[in-house]
């Protein structure tokens, strides 16, 4: 297989059709974590692989899925931590990540701290229909339009961090986990510099 610039990962959460369609038209190459190969085939598309321990996929899509599917029968991490392992054997650039909240808020918090272990691999970012949030453990420029709501949130401590074009710069400072940096104001895309943490950059489409 060709080195992968970047893949799309999509999870069992909530289903936009819609969103998922227009999501999925950017990827050539598309996982899904178990269930998540249900929700691509309802909105009419075929996973290049599913990965997980396969409980949630229905008997009728592992079926149309035959040859596609990677079962991983261990049950001490999530279908996503299979998934994001797996991803570690194809080392793509980017891992886009789909269909991630699914109406509970300790699936979806976990889904980010889980994703964070995997950045020494590859760029992470989760995409929503309102927002795009990344997860960074180094500078980025981040593209946003002017007057888009913007929250940094520290997963780890972070110093000397500091950011260009958000209405409320950070010069050279720390964040500390749970810490200031939300609702911030974007005037176009901007810059997050720092060398040393892990930071979660949400930022409203």
């Amino acid at each position: 297989m060709a080195k992968l610039d970047k893949v799309l990962l999509v999870l069992n959460g909530s289903f936009d059709k819609n969103f998922l369609v227009q999501t999925a038209k950017n990827y050539s190459f598309i996982l899904a974590a178990d269930g998540g190969a249900n929700k691509c085939l309802k909105a009419g598309i075929r996973p290049d692989i599913v990965v997980g321990d396969l409980d949630s996929i229905t008997p009728k899509n592992k079926a149309i899925l035959k040859g596609r599917l990677k079962q991983v029968l261990r049950q001490d991490n999530s279908d996503f931590e299979k998934a994001l392992d797996y991803l570690k054997t194809l080392k793509p650039k980017q891992v886009d990540i789909a269909l991630s909240w699914g109406g509970r808020f300790d699936f979806c918090f976990s889904n980010f701290l889980a994703a964070s272990a995997y950045l020494k691999y590859f760029n992470i970012r989760f995409i929503l229909p309102d927002a795009m949030v990344y997860l960074l453990s180094y500078s980025a420029k981040i593209k946003a339009q002017k007057g888009a709501r913007v929250s940094l949130i520290a997963l780890e401590e972070i110093k000397n961090i500091s950011t260009q074009n958000l209405i409320y710069p950070l010069k050279n400072e720390s964040l500390y986990v749970g810490q200031r940096g939300l609702s911030n104001i974007a005037q176009g895309n901007f810059t997050v510099n720092f060398k040393r943490g892990k930071l979660l950059v949400y930022v409203e489409k």
